[in-house]
């Protein structure tokens, strides 16, 4: 009785909390009558014309302006149709406007074809916060959270004149955490990057009683034609894409690169099993790596955390005066994928990040099933500039083989959260609206290739773009041919699966799938090609088709592949085939790459008819007991127990529900509490710190939550980059730690059907389970089966009150150790 008794007062204590936290985000308690005015001067903007003295950028590369002001303003994304006209996203609203209803999409045509866009209509208008496009039938799907919308312009005039609701429920709470990037996958579906909001998704014709699916924590990808739609693994912040063989890279503010390791239906199918993790960070140099801006900092991040450093505004402080120098506004991952750049640039990974004004390239290269992104340019970036107004949000792989960068262009792109009223007064967030750039990012010489229009293109011709070195024709002409549903394409098809490029022949079976036409012999031919792409793609067409004896037995064959991506497809495959021998199969998948935690998913993934014979033969095997054969039947036997457990009933969830309200004077008590416990804290700095006292408070102190120096536990935010950061900023995180929260480092408080209530940071989320990780790096795993209610108490899972444990000598020791932190 007293453990739930503690338990719900500290429900209750984070709810009043998380409300004091959403009631005043910024509550300021000094300094909000001194004019600043003085130290916040404007920056002006360069003007289109003008803006190549601005940019370095890497040899061999330049960039050439082929829009700007007045003909776009504030884009955010850019896409092709099949004539050749450029949409562009235009988010005017960004970022307090949006009930306005100012943002538009644009329509470019370039009217003499010499790659510079020279006249505009008014496609679409009064919307709000768009943040992504796609063209489709003549039409185009516009992102627009809480809705995906569907416009086409039926009189040829250049405006949309039907505009319909597809889908409905994404996300509106954070202006920088919206759907995004919009892309065709080779299923011949879209796919959206559903972001850090997520959202409640349901059809758009659909009642407000109806059910919705849940997309926290994934994406979602949807047929265009039947708007049918299903969550995906994902869920990074803003940018997304595959590369030319279907892999999916993600980018968040502060994880600049990640790569997707799964496809989340597979996972989805087995609910008692506990997969890995579905995104991970792939940057060499760690997810806020060292960046090399050529850009001033502004002025108003210089005040504002002199304010933050003096305790006169809440919020953590920006390393001591050194705003920059990380990524901390990564977006637009991007892989590269023209034909226009040097064939050795053909996958590299593109992020830009807005708020150093930069573009940043890395290679990427394979280590089994995952990828190592590595730096590039050394002590430099690909593109900077000197202009603070360069936003460069996306990337846009265009028909000439180049690189298109979205430039926003704005003088101020932060969260208007994160401003000081004192500041914000003094600034416009609109400034910029009216403006707008998109440069072509290409080699030096380089000559613009004239826009096919692929709309009247004939369904031959199309067939044979699959083959195109540019993905832009590739994969226009499989949305063209999806669209058209000509069986006539049927034996071309077919002839250019059987041709020399790698590309094509993948292409080609999916077009075939997409039309209803692939057939066993063009299947069995997938697999049994010489790339082993091509093969994997083959084993996870196979679900689609009709199981023949002959593709049942070439599937079985696979299971001595040498390429380790064919066997793990072929692992979550045969989990949705009816295989007599599936049981067999997945023996011999594991017994092969048992230590490789990604196959050992696949294989759980695929076993739940299957655990309990798979479980009795590998009892028997002998050579079955290397660490990673110990894990996997740990793991087999974990889900056998969770498939035999009795369903407990759901308890009334509204019996857990808090809805005591704090005053308002006890919320301004809080505010000025912590405000004046940091401010006390500043004396540390003028103190002697020594670095040996520092390092024995950090391990009784720290070490539960963040690790330095080879000690600890890395729960909290990395400590990598504080050095750079500052001394103040150690002050206000060890003592403020809820004055601006990272999503990343939430405290959740999750209930379980059978009673029990577990709280920590989301570690990660899927379809079919929940992680949570607490201090000393202590994790628990959740089914979603037995769990009964998530709560988000807002809080940072840093405690408050940490100056109990450290008087301000023992603050300076702390910093002394921090500080010489490699």
């Amino acid at each position: 009785m007293l453990r739930k008794f503690s338990l719900l007062t500290s429900l209750i204590d984070a709810c009043m909390l998380t409300f004091v936290a959403l009631l005043f985000p910024l509550a300021n308690v000094y300094g909000q009558d001194v004019d600043y005015s003085s130290e916040l001067p404007r920056i002006a903007p360069t003007e289109a014309g003008a803006t190549s003295a601005s940019f370095q950028v890497a040899a061999g590369f330049e960039m050439h302006l082929v829009a700007a002001e007045p003909l776009v303003s504030s884009p955010v994304a850019i896409e092709w149709d099949a004539c050749g006209a450029m949409y562009v996203c235009e988010m005017r609203g960004y970022s307090e406007n949006r009930d306005e209803g100012i943002s538009r999409i644009a329509r470019l045509t370039d009217t003499n074809n010499d790659g510079v866009y020279d006249a505009r209509t008014e496609y679409a208008e009064n919307l709000f916060w768009p943040t992504a496009i796609f063209p489709f039938d003549g039409g185009l799907f516009v992102g627009d959270a809480p809705d995906l919308l569907y416009f086409k312009d039926t009189d040829d005039d250049g405006k949309a004149d039907v505009r319909r609701r597809v889908l409905t429920g994404f996300g509106t709470s954070n202006v920088q955490g919206l759907m995004n990037s919009m892309r065709w996958g080779l299923d011949n579906r879209i796919h959206i990057a559903c972001s850090s909001v997520g959202g409640e998704i349901r059809r758009g014709d659909a009642g407000e009683n109806e059910a919705s699916v849940n997309v926290r924590g994934r994406d979602l990808a949807f047929n265009p034609r039947t708007y049918e739609f299903e969550p995906t693994s994902g869920a990074a912040q803003h940018g997304m894409c595959f590369d030319d063989w279907g892999r999916k890279f993600v980018s968040s503010n502060s994880d600049h690169l990640q790569q997707v390791m799964y496809e989340d239906r597979y996972i989805a199918r087995n609910p008692f099993v506990v997969p890995p993790p579905s995104r991970i960070s792939i940057a060499a140099d760690g997810p806020q790596a060292e960046v090399f801006r050529t850009s001033p900092v502004e002025p108003w991040r210089i005040v504002r955390t002199r304010l933050r450093v003096s305790g006169l505004a809440k919020g953590p402080i920006e390393g001591g005066g050194r705003a920059a120098g990380y990524f901390t506004g990564a977006t637009g991952a991007t892989i590269y994928r023209g034909d226009a750049w040097p064939p050795s640039m053909r996958g590299l990974a593109v992020v830009g990040d807005v708020g150093s004004n930069l573009v940043h390239r890395k290679r990427l290269t394979q280590q089994g099933l995952e990828f190592v992104a590595k730096r590039m340019d050394q002590a430099s970036e690909f593109v900077t500039s000197t202009d603070i107004w360069f936003r460069p949000a996306q990337f846009a792989a265009a028909p000439d083989g180049a690189l298109h960068v979205i430039d926003v262009y704005r003088e101020v792109i932060e969260h208007p959260l994160s401003l000081p009223a004192e500041i914000k007064q003094h600034l416009d967030l609109t400034a910029g609206r009216d403006r707008g750039r998109i440069y072509r990012l290409a080699p030096q010489g380089f000559q613009h290739r004239p826009t096919p229009n692929l709309a009247i293109a004939t369904t031959n011709e199309l067939v044979q773009l699959l083959q195109h070195p540019n993905a832009w024709h590739r994969e226009t002409a499989a949305r063209l041919l999806f669209e058209r549903q000509d069986d006539g394409a049927v034996d071309a098809l077919q002839k250019v699966a059987g041709q020399d490029s790698a590309l094509g022949r993948m292409h080609a079976m999916y077009a075939l799938n997409g039309i209803g036409a692939l057939d066993e012999a063009t299947l069995l031919a997938g697999l049994a090609d010489a790339e082993p792409q091509v093969r994997a793609h083959a084993v996870k067409l196979a679900e689609n088709v009709t199981l023949t004896p002959a593709i049942s037995e070439r599937l079985s064959r696979l299971v001595n592949d040498s390429n380790l991506e064919v066997r793990y497809q072929l692992a979550f495959t045969v989990g949705s085939l009816p295989l007599l021998n599936r049981s067999e199969i997945l023996v011999q998948l594991i017994h092969r790459d048992v230590e490789d935690r990604w196959m050992r998913a696949a294989v759980l993934s695929s076993s739940r008819e299957d655990a309990a014979e798979m479980a009795s033969v590998l009892q028997h095997v002998a050579s079955f007991n290397s660490p990673g054969a110990e894990e996997f039947k740990s793991q087999l036997a974990k889900q056998l127990a969770a498939q035999t457990r009795q369903p407990t009933p759901r308890k009334n969830s509204q019996a857990m529900a808090v809805t005591s309200r704090p005053s308002a004077a006890m919320v301004t008590k809080h505010s000025a509490a912590r405000q004046a416990i940091v401010a006390k804290y500043r004396e540390a700095l003028s103190l002697e710190g020594n670095v040996r006292r520092g390092r024995e408070h950090f391990t009784k102190h720290c070490s539960v939550c963040h690790r330095a120096d080879g000690i600890g536990h890395e729960i909290g935010p990395n400590l990598a980059a504080i050095k750079t950061r500052g001394a103040e900023t150690i002050i206000a995180a060890v003592l403020d730690p809820n004055a601006e929260v990272n999503p990343l480092f939430l405290n959740y408080v999750v209930s379980t059907l059978d009673g029990r209530v577990v709280s920590g940071v989301i570690a990660d989320e899927g379809a079919t389970s929940l992680t949570l990780r607490r201090q000393e790096n202590v994790t628990e795993t959740l089914l979603r089966i037995d769990i009964d209610e998530i709560k988000n108490t807002g809080l940072s899972i840093m405690p408050e009150g940490m100056e109990q444990n450290l008087d301000k000598q023992a603050m300076s020791d702390l910093i002394a150790f921090l500080m010489q932190v490699r």
